[in-house]
Protein backbone atom coordinates (compact mmCIF):
# COMPACT_ATOMS: atom_id res chain seq x y z
CA UNK A 1 0.00 0.00 0.00
CA UNK A 2 2.80 2.37 0.79
CA UNK A 3 4.39 1.73 -2.60
CA UNK A 4 1.11 2.37 -4.38
CA UNK A 5 0.63 5.62 -2.49
CA UNK A 6 4.13 6.74 -3.33
CA UNK A 7 3.61 5.97 -7.03
CA UNK A 8 0.32 7.92 -7.10
CA UNK A 9 1.96 10.88 -5.39
CA UNK A 10 4.80 10.77 -7.85
CA UNK A 11 2.35 10.71 -10.78
CA UNK A 12 0.45 13.67 -9.37
CA UNK A 13 3.66 15.62 -8.93
CA UNK A 14 4.67 14.89 -12.52
CA UNK A 15 1.26 15.78 -13.97
CA UNK A 16 0.71 18.95 -11.97
CA UNK A 17 4.11 20.49 -11.07
CA UNK A 18 3.99 23.19 -8.42
CA UNK A 19 6.87 25.19 -9.90
CA UNK A 20 8.05 26.06 -13.38
CA UNK A 21 11.66 27.02 -14.11
CA UNK A 22 12.47 29.53 -16.84
CA UNK A 23 15.46 28.09 -18.71
CA UNK A 24 16.76 31.49 -19.79
CA UNK A 25 16.77 33.17 -16.36
CA UNK A 26 16.55 30.29 -13.88
CA UNK A 27 13.62 32.03 -12.20
CA UNK A 28 11.07 29.70 -10.59
CA UNK A 29 7.44 30.80 -10.36
CA UNK A 30 4.71 28.98 -8.50
CA UNK A 31 1.74 27.67 -10.48
CA UNK A 32 -1.49 27.20 -8.51
CA UNK A 33 -3.00 23.74 -8.53
CA UNK A 34 -6.39 24.99 -9.83
CA UNK A 35 -5.52 24.43 -13.50
CA UNK A 36 -9.15 24.45 -14.79
CA UNK A 37 -9.77 27.95 -13.37
CA UNK A 38 -6.64 29.19 -15.13
CA UNK A 39 -7.91 27.90 -18.46
CA UNK A 40 -11.29 29.55 -17.93
CA UNK A 41 -9.61 32.87 -17.28
CA UNK A 42 -7.54 32.54 -20.46
CA UNK A 43 -10.67 31.73 -22.48
CA UNK A 44 -12.43 34.82 -21.13
CA UNK A 45 -9.44 36.98 -22.08
CA UNK A 46 -9.44 35.52 -25.61
CA UNK A 47 -13.13 36.36 -26.10
CA UNK A 48 -12.61 40.13 -25.72
CA UNK A 49 -10.71 40.76 -28.97
CA UNK A 50 -13.11 38.44 -30.81
CA UNK A 51 -16.09 40.61 -29.82
CA UNK A 52 -14.18 43.74 -30.81
CA UNK A 53 -13.33 42.17 -34.17
CA UNK A 54 -17.01 41.35 -34.83
CA UNK A 55 -18.02 44.98 -34.32
CA UNK A 56 -15.14 46.12 -36.52
CA UNK A 57 -16.15 43.94 -39.44
CA UNK A 58 -19.71 45.25 -39.47
CA UNK A 59 -18.39 48.83 -39.38
CA UNK A 60 -16.42 48.01 -42.53
CA UNK A 61 -19.61 46.76 -44.20
CA UNK A 62 -21.55 49.88 -43.18
CA UNK A 63 -18.71 52.15 -44.31
CA UNK A 64 -18.70 50.54 -47.76
CA UNK A 65 -22.49 50.87 -47.96
CA UNK A 66 -22.37 54.59 -47.14
CA UNK A 67 -19.56 55.20 -49.65
CA UNK A 68 -21.72 53.71 -52.42
CA UNK A 69 -24.56 56.14 -51.69
CA UNK A 70 -22.99 59.41 -52.98
CA UNK A 71 -20.65 57.91 -55.58
CA UNK A 72 -22.64 55.11 -57.22
CA UNK A 73 -25.83 57.07 -56.60
CA UNK A 74 -24.33 60.04 -58.46
CA UNK A 75 -23.36 58.10 -61.60
CA UNK A 76 -26.76 56.40 -61.62
CA UNK A 77 -28.55 59.77 -61.28
CA UNK A 78 -26.86 61.37 -64.28
CA UNK A 79 -30.20 61.48 -66.09
CA UNK A 80 -31.42 64.18 -63.70
CA UNK A 81 -28.65 66.46 -65.04
CA UNK A 82 -29.31 65.71 -68.70
CA UNK A 83 -31.62 68.65 -69.51
CA UNK A 84 -29.53 71.28 -67.62
CA UNK A 85 -26.42 70.01 -69.41
CA UNK A 86 -28.22 70.30 -72.76
CA UNK A 87 -29.16 73.90 -71.97
CA UNK A 88 -25.59 74.72 -70.92
CA UNK A 89 -23.46 72.94 -73.53
CA UNK A 90 -25.81 71.82 -76.29
CA UNK A 91 -24.33 69.10 -78.48
CA UNK A 92 -27.33 66.78 -78.51
CA UNK A 93 -28.61 64.08 -76.20
CA UNK A 94 -26.36 61.34 -77.60
CA UNK A 95 -23.11 63.18 -76.83
CA UNK A 96 -24.14 64.07 -73.29
CA UNK A 97 -25.41 60.52 -72.68
CA UNK A 98 -21.94 59.29 -73.59
CA UNK A 99 -20.50 61.39 -70.74
CA UNK A 100 -22.75 59.64 -68.24
CA UNK A 101 -22.50 56.13 -69.67
CA UNK A 102 -18.69 56.32 -69.90
CA UNK A 103 -18.43 57.50 -66.29
CA UNK A 104 -20.73 54.68 -65.18
CA UNK A 105 -18.73 52.17 -67.23
CA UNK A 106 -15.38 53.26 -65.79
CA UNK A 107 -16.86 52.73 -62.30
CA UNK A 108 -16.66 49.00 -63.17
CA UNK A 109 -13.87 48.95 -65.77
CA UNK A 110 -11.40 50.26 -63.17
CA UNK A 111 -11.64 47.06 -61.11
CA UNK A 112 -8.33 45.47 -62.24
CA UNK A 113 -6.36 48.63 -61.43
CA UNK A 114 -8.10 49.37 -58.14
CA UNK A 115 -7.64 45.75 -57.03
CA UNK A 116 -3.89 46.05 -57.57
CA UNK A 117 -3.78 49.36 -55.72
CA UNK A 118 -5.78 47.83 -52.89
CA UNK A 119 -3.27 44.97 -52.54
CA UNK A 120 -0.32 47.36 -52.52
CA UNK A 121 -1.54 50.31 -50.42
CA UNK A 122 -4.52 49.03 -48.44
CA UNK A 123 -8.23 49.76 -48.61
CA UNK A 124 -8.29 52.80 -46.35
CA UNK A 125 -5.68 54.72 -48.34
CA UNK A 126 -7.15 53.81 -51.72
CA UNK A 127 -10.70 54.73 -50.67
CA UNK A 128 -9.48 58.03 -49.18
CA UNK A 129 -7.77 58.90 -52.47
CA UNK A 130 -11.00 57.99 -54.23
CA UNK A 131 -13.05 60.34 -52.04
CA UNK A 132 -10.64 63.24 -52.55
CA UNK A 133 -10.40 62.56 -56.29
CA UNK A 134 -14.20 62.43 -56.56
CA UNK A 135 -14.61 65.74 -54.77
CA UNK A 136 -11.96 67.36 -56.95
CA UNK A 137 -13.58 65.94 -60.11
CA UNK A 138 -17.02 67.34 -59.27
CA UNK A 139 -15.51 70.70 -58.30
CA UNK A 140 -13.62 70.94 -61.60
CA UNK A 141 -16.74 69.87 -63.50
CA UNK A 142 -18.50 72.98 -62.20
CA UNK A 143 -16.02 75.13 -64.21
CA UNK A 144 -15.89 73.23 -67.52
CA UNK A 145 -16.85 75.09 -70.69
CA UNK A 146 -17.28 72.16 -73.11
CA UNK A 147 -18.30 68.51 -73.21
CA UNK A 148 -14.73 67.54 -74.07
CA UNK A 149 -13.53 68.88 -70.74
CA UNK A 150 -16.41 67.12 -68.99
CA UNK A 151 -15.26 63.78 -70.42
CA UNK A 152 -12.01 64.30 -68.50
CA UNK A 153 -13.35 65.69 -65.21
CA UNK A 154 -16.54 63.65 -64.89
CA UNK A 155 -16.29 60.52 -67.05
CA UNK A 156 -12.68 59.59 -66.32
CA UNK A 157 -11.86 61.28 -63.00
CA UNK A 158 -15.16 60.84 -61.17
CA UNK A 159 -15.80 57.45 -62.81
CA UNK A 160 -12.47 56.08 -61.56
CA UNK A 161 -12.96 57.72 -58.15
CA UNK A 162 -16.28 55.85 -57.90
CA UNK A 163 -14.49 52.58 -58.57
CA UNK A 164 -11.90 53.35 -55.86
CA UNK A 165 -14.70 53.80 -53.33
CA UNK A 166 -16.72 50.78 -54.51
CA UNK A 167 -14.33 47.90 -55.28
CA UNK A 168 -11.70 47.98 -52.48
CA UNK A 169 -14.27 48.26 -49.63
CA UNK A 170 -16.19 45.32 -51.13
CA UNK A 171 -13.00 43.23 -51.24
CA UNK A 172 -12.27 44.19 -47.62
CA UNK A 173 -15.78 43.22 -46.53
CA UNK A 174 -15.34 39.84 -48.18
CA UNK A 175 -12.02 39.41 -46.34
CA UNK A 176 -13.61 40.28 -42.97
CA UNK A 177 -16.38 37.73 -43.64
CA UNK A 178 -14.60 34.77 -45.27
CA UNK A 179 -17.19 32.14 -44.29
CA UNK A 180 -19.98 33.06 -41.91
CA UNK A 181 -22.29 35.88 -43.10
CA UNK A 182 -20.20 36.26 -46.27
CA UNK A 183 -23.23 36.52 -48.57
CA UNK A 184 -25.16 38.68 -46.10
CA UNK A 185 -22.38 41.24 -45.60
CA UNK A 186 -21.43 41.62 -49.27
CA UNK A 187 -25.06 41.86 -50.40
CA UNK A 188 -25.81 44.48 -47.75
CA UNK A 189 -22.87 46.56 -48.89
CA UNK A 190 -23.81 46.58 -52.59
CA UNK A 191 -27.39 47.45 -51.58
CA UNK A 192 -25.97 50.96 -51.17
CA UNK A 193 -25.91 51.30 -54.99
CA UNK A 194 -29.69 51.35 -55.59
CA UNK A 195 -30.20 53.14 -52.27
CA UNK A 196 -27.82 55.85 -53.50
CA UNK A 197 -29.88 56.19 -56.66
CA UNK A 198 -33.05 56.66 -54.60
CA UNK A 199 -31.33 59.32 -52.47
CA UNK A 200 -29.38 61.18 -55.14
CA UNK A 201 -32.19 61.48 -57.70
CA UNK A 202 -34.40 63.81 -55.62
CA UNK A 203 -31.35 65.50 -54.08
CA UNK A 204 -29.93 66.48 -57.49
CA UNK A 205 -33.35 67.61 -58.64
CA UNK A 206 -33.81 69.82 -55.59
CA UNK A 207 -30.33 71.33 -55.85
CA UNK A 208 -30.81 72.11 -59.55
CA UNK A 209 -34.07 73.92 -58.87
CA UNK A 210 -32.63 75.98 -56.02
CA UNK A 211 -29.08 76.89 -57.15
CA UNK A 212 -28.46 75.90 -60.78
CA UNK A 213 -26.12 73.43 -62.46
CA UNK A 214 -22.65 74.72 -61.52
CA UNK A 215 -23.41 75.38 -57.85
CA UNK A 216 -25.03 71.94 -57.71
CA UNK A 217 -21.75 70.31 -58.72
CA UNK A 218 -19.86 72.37 -56.12
CA UNK A 219 -22.30 71.42 -53.40
CA UNK A 220 -22.08 67.76 -54.38
CA UNK A 221 -18.27 68.00 -54.31
CA UNK A 222 -18.31 69.23 -50.71
CA UNK A 223 -20.92 66.64 -49.72
CA UNK A 224 -18.90 63.78 -51.23
CA UNK A 225 -15.77 64.72 -49.27
CA UNK A 226 -17.52 65.43 -45.97
CA UNK A 227 -19.58 62.24 -46.10
CA UNK A 228 -16.88 60.02 -47.57
CA UNK A 229 -13.85 60.67 -45.37
CA UNK A 230 -15.43 59.42 -42.10
CA UNK A 231 -16.45 56.24 -43.94
CA UNK A 232 -12.85 55.68 -45.01
CA UNK A 233 -11.62 55.83 -41.42
CA UNK A 234 -13.67 52.75 -40.42
CA UNK A 235 -12.19 50.60 -43.21
CA UNK A 236 -9.84 48.74 -40.89
CA UNK A 237 -7.56 46.08 -42.41
CA UNK A 238 -8.00 42.44 -41.46
CA UNK A 239 -5.40 41.56 -38.77
CA UNK A 240 -2.96 38.85 -39.79
CA UNK A 241 -2.71 35.82 -37.54
CA UNK A 242 0.68 34.95 -36.15
CA UNK A 243 0.01 31.31 -37.02
CA UNK A 244 -0.08 32.13 -40.72
CA UNK A 245 3.28 33.88 -40.48
CA UNK A 246 4.68 30.93 -38.57
CA UNK A 247 3.51 28.53 -41.27
CA UNK A 248 5.13 30.69 -43.96
CA UNK A 249 8.42 30.81 -42.06
CA UNK A 250 8.26 27.07 -41.43
CA UNK A 251 7.73 26.43 -45.12
CA UNK A 252 10.67 28.67 -45.99
CA UNK A 253 12.92 26.82 -43.52
CA UNK A 254 11.85 23.47 -44.96
CA UNK A 255 12.61 24.62 -48.49
CA UNK A 256 16.05 25.81 -47.39
CA UNK A 257 16.70 22.45 -45.70
CA UNK A 258 15.70 20.59 -48.85
CA UNK A 259 18.01 22.76 -50.93
CA UNK A 260 20.88 22.08 -48.54
CA UNK A 261 20.27 18.33 -48.69
CA UNK A 262 20.24 18.44 -52.48
CA UNK A 263 23.53 20.29 -52.53
CA UNK A 264 25.10 17.76 -50.13
CA UNK A 265 23.88 14.72 -52.03
CA UNK A 266 24.49 15.94 -55.58
CA UNK A 267 28.02 14.46 -55.65
CA UNK A 268 26.72 11.02 -54.59
CA UNK A 269 24.58 10.49 -57.69
CA UNK A 270 25.19 7.21 -59.55
CA UNK A 271 26.82 6.88 -62.98
CA UNK A 272 28.86 10.05 -62.50
CA UNK A 273 25.90 12.34 -63.40
CA UNK A 274 26.47 14.91 -60.66
CA UNK A 275 27.88 17.49 -63.08
CA UNK A 276 24.81 17.17 -65.35
CA UNK A 277 22.37 17.51 -62.48
CA UNK A 278 24.28 20.51 -61.15
CA UNK A 279 24.19 22.19 -64.55
CA UNK A 280 20.42 21.64 -64.87
CA UNK A 281 19.79 23.06 -61.41
CA UNK A 282 21.82 26.16 -62.19
CA UNK A 283 19.99 26.94 -65.43
CA UNK A 284 17.13 28.92 -63.82
CA UNK A 285 19.63 30.93 -61.75
CA UNK A 286 21.34 32.18 -64.88
CA UNK A 287 18.18 34.02 -66.01
CA UNK A 288 18.71 37.80 -65.54
CA UNK A 289 17.09 39.27 -62.45
CA UNK A 290 15.07 41.87 -64.36
CA UNK A 291 13.72 39.20 -66.69
CA UNK A 292 12.67 37.02 -63.75
CA UNK A 293 10.91 39.96 -62.14
CA UNK A 294 9.11 40.73 -65.40
CA UNK A 295 7.95 37.11 -65.72
CA UNK A 296 6.76 37.03 -62.11
CA UNK A 297 4.80 40.24 -62.58
CA UNK A 298 3.16 38.91 -65.73
CA UNK A 299 2.20 35.72 -63.90
CA UNK A 300 0.72 37.75 -61.06
CA UNK A 301 -1.24 40.01 -63.40
CA UNK A 302 -2.53 37.20 -65.62
CA UNK A 303 -2.75 33.81 -63.97
CA UNK A 304 -2.70 31.19 -66.72
CA UNK A 305 -4.72 28.74 -64.67
CA UNK A 306 -7.61 31.23 -64.47
CA UNK A 307 -7.59 32.48 -68.05
CA UNK A 308 -7.52 28.94 -69.48
CA UNK A 309 -10.45 27.89 -67.31
CA UNK A 310 -13.59 27.34 -69.41
CA UNK A 311 -15.75 28.04 -66.37
CA UNK A 312 -14.28 31.52 -65.94
CA UNK A 313 -14.57 32.38 -69.63
CA UNK A 314 -18.24 31.38 -69.56
CA UNK A 315 -18.68 33.50 -66.43
CA UNK A 316 -17.28 36.59 -68.16
CA UNK A 317 -19.26 36.06 -71.37
CA UNK A 318 -22.48 35.42 -69.44
CA UNK A 319 -22.12 38.65 -67.50
CA UNK A 320 -21.40 40.61 -70.69
CA UNK A 321 -24.48 39.23 -72.47
CA UNK A 322 -26.72 39.82 -69.47
CA UNK A 323 -25.44 43.36 -68.93
CA UNK A 324 -25.94 44.34 -72.58
CA UNK A 325 -29.48 43.02 -72.41
CA UNK A 326 -30.20 44.95 -69.24
CA UNK A 327 -28.93 48.25 -70.64
CA UNK A 328 -31.05 48.06 -73.81
CA UNK A 329 -34.59 48.83 -72.58
CA UNK A 330 -33.66 51.60 -70.15
CA UNK A 331 -32.12 53.74 -72.88
CA UNK A 332 -35.58 54.39 -74.37
CA UNK A 333 -37.84 53.35 -71.46
CA UNK A 334 -39.20 56.85 -70.76
CA UNK A 335 -39.82 57.44 -74.47
CA UNK A 336 -41.49 54.03 -74.80
CA UNK A 337 -43.85 54.77 -71.91
CA UNK A 338 -44.64 58.16 -73.43
CA UNK A 339 -45.57 56.42 -76.71
CA UNK A 340 -48.14 54.21 -74.93
CA UNK A 341 -49.74 57.16 -73.10
CA UNK A 342 -47.79 57.25 -69.81
CA UNK A 343 -46.67 60.75 -68.84
CA UNK A 344 -42.97 61.45 -68.15
CA UNK A 345 -43.68 62.20 -64.45
CA UNK A 346 -45.38 58.81 -64.11
CA UNK A 347 -42.52 57.24 -66.04
CA UNK A 348 -40.08 58.69 -63.51
CA UNK A 349 -42.14 57.01 -60.79
CA UNK A 350 -41.77 53.68 -62.64
CA UNK A 351 -37.99 54.12 -62.59
CA UNK A 352 -38.15 54.84 -58.85
CA UNK A 353 -40.10 51.61 -58.37
CA UNK A 354 -37.42 49.79 -60.35
CA UNK A 355 -34.71 51.24 -58.08
CA UNK A 356 -36.59 50.28 -54.92
CA UNK A 357 -37.13 46.74 -56.22
CA UNK A 358 -33.43 46.51 -57.05
CA UNK A 359 -32.54 47.36 -53.47
CA UNK A 360 -35.11 44.88 -52.14
CA UNK A 361 -33.60 42.14 -54.31
CA UNK A 362 -30.14 42.79 -52.90
CA UNK A 363 -31.37 42.75 -49.32
CA UNK A 364 -33.33 39.53 -49.82
CA UNK A 365 -30.26 37.95 -51.43
CA UNK A 366 -28.22 38.84 -48.38
CA UNK A 367 -30.76 37.33 -46.01
CA UNK A 368 -31.34 34.02 -47.80
CA UNK A 369 -28.30 33.69 -50.08
CA UNK A 370 -26.19 31.92 -47.47
CA UNK A 371 -29.00 29.50 -46.53
CA UNK A 372 -29.99 28.24 -49.96
CA UNK A 373 -30.13 24.44 -50.33
CA UNK A 374 -28.45 24.68 -53.74
CA UNK A 375 -25.47 26.43 -55.32
CA UNK A 376 -25.64 30.17 -56.03
CA UNK A 377 -25.21 29.60 -59.79
CA UNK A 378 -28.84 28.42 -59.81
CA UNK A 379 -29.91 31.93 -58.81
CA UNK A 380 -28.23 33.34 -61.91
CA UNK A 381 -30.20 30.93 -64.11
CA UNK A 382 -33.47 31.80 -62.36
CA UNK A 383 -32.82 35.56 -62.43
CA UNK A 384 -31.98 35.73 -66.14
CA UNK A 385 -34.96 33.50 -67.03
CA UNK A 386 -37.44 35.70 -65.13
CA UNK A 387 -35.93 38.89 -66.59
CA UNK A 388 -36.27 37.42 -70.10
CA UNK A 389 -39.95 36.62 -69.53
CA UNK A 390 -40.69 40.02 -67.95
CA UNK A 391 -38.99 41.89 -70.79
CA UNK A 392 -40.84 39.90 -73.46
CA UNK A 393 -44.19 40.62 -71.78
CA UNK A 394 -43.29 44.31 -71.50
CA UNK A 395 -42.91 44.57 -75.28
CA UNK A 396 -46.72 44.21 -75.48
CA UNK A 397 -47.43 46.68 -72.64
CA UNK A 398 -50.17 49.27 -73.15
CA UNK A 399 -50.95 50.39 -69.58
CA UNK A 400 -49.40 51.65 -66.36
CA UNK A 401 -50.10 48.38 -64.54
CA UNK A 402 -48.00 46.27 -66.90
CA UNK A 403 -45.10 48.70 -66.69
CA UNK A 404 -45.36 48.76 -62.91
CA UNK A 405 -45.08 44.98 -62.62
CA UNK A 406 -42.30 44.99 -65.21
CA UNK A 407 -40.31 47.46 -63.06
CA UNK A 408 -40.88 45.31 -59.95
CA UNK A 409 -39.76 42.04 -61.56
CA UNK A 410 -36.85 43.40 -63.60
CA UNK A 411 -35.58 45.52 -60.70
CA UNK A 412 -35.86 42.79 -58.06
CA UNK A 413 -34.15 40.04 -60.04
CA UNK A 414 -31.48 42.37 -61.37
CA UNK A 415 -30.73 43.26 -57.75
CA UNK A 416 -30.52 39.55 -56.87
CA UNK A 417 -28.15 38.95 -59.77
CA UNK A 418 -25.82 41.87 -59.04
CA UNK A 419 -25.73 41.22 -55.29
CA UNK A 420 -24.59 37.61 -55.76
CA UNK A 421 -21.79 38.30 -58.27
CA UNK A 422 -19.12 38.72 -55.57
CA UNK A 423 -20.09 35.73 -53.35
CA UNK A 424 -20.54 33.52 -56.44
CA UNK A 425 -17.05 34.48 -57.66
CA UNK A 426 -15.53 33.49 -54.32
CA UNK A 427 -17.49 30.22 -54.36
CA UNK A 428 -16.63 29.16 -57.93
CA UNK A 429 -12.88 29.71 -58.13
CA UNK A 430 -9.87 28.63 -56.02
CA UNK A 431 -8.58 30.87 -53.28
CA UNK A 432 -5.31 31.67 -55.05
CA UNK A 433 -7.11 32.91 -58.18
CA UNK A 434 -10.25 34.47 -56.72
CA UNK A 435 -8.70 37.95 -56.40
CA UNK A 436 -7.95 38.16 -60.09
CA UNK A 437 -11.24 36.48 -60.95
CA UNK A 438 -13.15 39.22 -59.14
CA UNK A 439 -10.94 42.01 -60.50
CA UNK A 440 -11.82 41.17 -64.10
CA UNK A 441 -15.36 39.82 -63.75
CA UNK A 442 -16.69 43.39 -63.43
CA UNK A 443 -15.09 44.44 -66.71
CA UNK A 444 -17.86 42.92 -68.91
CA UNK A 445 -20.64 44.91 -67.17
CA UNK A 446 -18.52 48.05 -67.54
CA UNK A 447 -18.13 47.40 -71.26
CA UNK A 448 -21.86 46.80 -71.60
CA UNK A 449 -22.70 50.05 -69.84
CA UNK A 450 -20.25 51.89 -72.10
CA UNK A 451 -21.25 50.44 -75.47
CA UNK A 452 -24.86 49.52 -74.68
CA UNK A 453 -26.36 52.98 -75.32
CA UNK A 454 -24.66 53.18 -78.71
CA UNK A 455 -25.97 49.76 -79.76
CA UNK A 456 -29.49 50.50 -78.54
CA UNK A 457 -29.48 53.88 -80.28
CA UNK A 458 -28.25 52.37 -83.55
CA UNK A 459 -30.99 49.71 -83.49
CA UNK A 460 -33.68 52.31 -82.85
CA UNK A 461 -32.37 54.60 -85.58
CA UNK A 462 -32.44 51.70 -88.04
CA UNK A 463 -35.85 50.28 -87.10
CA UNK A 464 -37.68 53.26 -85.55
CA UNK A 465 -39.31 50.76 -83.17
CA UNK A 466 -39.03 50.53 -79.40
CA UNK A 467 -40.27 46.94 -79.42
CA UNK A 468 -37.20 45.74 -81.30
CA UNK A 469 -35.08 46.83 -78.35
CA UNK A 470 -37.19 44.68 -76.04
CA UNK A 471 -36.98 41.69 -78.40
CA UNK A 472 -33.18 42.01 -78.57
CA UNK A 473 -33.08 42.35 -74.78
CA UNK A 474 -35.17 39.20 -74.37
CA UNK A 475 -32.78 37.31 -76.65
CA UNK A 476 -29.74 38.44 -74.62
CA UNK A 477 -31.34 37.41 -71.32
CA UNK A 478 -32.25 34.00 -72.73
CA UNK A 479 -28.72 33.54 -74.08
CA UNK A 480 -27.25 34.50 -70.70
CA UNK A 481 -29.54 31.95 -69.04
CA UNK A 482 -28.21 29.21 -71.33
CA UNK A 483 -24.61 30.23 -70.59
CA UNK A 484 -25.13 30.10 -66.81
CA UNK A 485 -26.93 26.76 -67.20
CA UNK A 486 -23.89 25.40 -69.04
CA UNK A 487 -21.72 26.70 -66.18
CA UNK A 488 -23.81 24.70 -63.72
CA UNK A 489 -23.51 21.56 -65.85
CA UNK A 490 -19.73 21.99 -66.23
CA UNK A 491 -19.31 22.59 -62.50
CA UNK A 492 -21.35 19.47 -61.68
CA UNK A 493 -19.21 17.41 -64.05
CA UNK A 494 -16.04 18.68 -62.40
CA UNK A 495 -17.34 17.83 -58.93
CA UNK A 496 -18.01 14.29 -60.15
CA UNK A 497 -14.53 14.19 -61.74
CA UNK A 498 -12.85 15.19 -58.46
CA UNK A 499 -14.98 12.70 -56.49
CA UNK A 500 -13.27 9.94 -58.52
CA UNK A 501 -9.90 10.97 -57.12
CA UNK A 502 -8.72 13.19 -59.99
CA UNK A 503 -7.43 16.75 -59.57
CA UNK A 504 -8.70 19.65 -61.65
CA UNK A 505 -5.65 21.72 -60.66
CA UNK A 506 -3.21 19.19 -62.18
CA UNK A 507 -5.09 18.53 -65.40
CA UNK A 508 -8.35 19.98 -66.68
CA UNK A 509 -10.43 17.29 -68.39
CA UNK A 510 -12.01 17.87 -71.78
CA UNK A 511 -15.75 18.15 -72.31
CA UNK A 512 -15.73 14.73 -73.99
CA UNK A 513 -14.04 13.13 -70.98
CA UNK A 514 -16.46 14.77 -68.56
CA UNK A 515 -19.45 13.75 -70.68
CA UNK A 516 -18.26 10.14 -70.84
CA UNK A 517 -17.67 10.13 -67.08
CA UNK A 518 -21.20 11.42 -66.44
CA UNK A 519 -22.71 8.84 -68.79
CA UNK A 520 -20.81 6.04 -67.07
CA UNK A 521 -21.90 7.32 -63.66
CA UNK A 522 -25.51 7.56 -64.84
CA UNK A 523 -25.35 4.01 -66.19
CA UNK A 524 -23.80 2.80 -62.93
CA UNK A 525 -26.54 4.45 -60.86
CA UNK A 526 -29.19 2.97 -63.17
CA UNK A 527 -27.75 -0.52 -62.82
CA UNK A 528 -27.58 -0.11 -59.05
CA UNK A 529 -31.20 1.03 -58.90
CA UNK A 530 -32.35 -1.88 -61.05
CA UNK A 531 -30.42 -4.29 -58.83
CA UNK A 532 -32.05 -2.88 -55.70
CA UNK A 533 -35.49 -3.12 -57.34
CA UNK A 534 -34.86 -6.77 -58.30
CA UNK A 535 -33.68 -7.64 -54.81
CA UNK A 536 -36.72 -5.95 -53.30
CA UNK A 537 -39.09 -7.86 -55.62
CA UNK A 538 -37.32 -11.13 -54.79
CA UNK A 539 -37.62 -10.38 -51.08
CA UNK A 540 -41.36 -9.70 -51.40
CA UNK A 541 -41.90 -12.97 -53.26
Amino acid sequence: MENVTDIEAADESQEYPSTLTDESSGYQRHIPFEIPELHVQEEEEELKPVRFRISKRWLVCIGGFLLDVPFMGMVMSFGELLLPLLDTFGGGTAAISWVGSLGFGIAYLGNPLSSRLNDKFGTRRVATVGVLLGGLALFLTSFVQSLGQMFITYSFMFGFATNLTYNPPLILTGAWFPDKNHVLATCLQVAGIPFGSLVMNPLCQGLLQSMGLRDTYRTLAAMVVLAGLPCCFVLSPVPRDDNDNAEVNETAVKSEDLTTEDEVNENNLPNGSAWLDKMIKKLPVEVPKKQRQCVNKCENYFQKELWTDTLYILFLVGQLIKAIGYVFPFIHLISFMDSIGIRPSTGAFILTVKGGSDMAGRLVSGLIGGRLPFHLIHMFVIATAIMAIATFVCSFATSFGVMFFYAVFIGFWNGVFNALVFPLTTALFPKDTVKQAWAFCQVPPGLAITIGPAIAGAIYDETQSYQIDFYVNTFFFALAMLIFTSMHILRTMRVLYESKGFSIRKRKPTIIELTKLCMDEHKKQGDLQRTETTNYDTFRQ
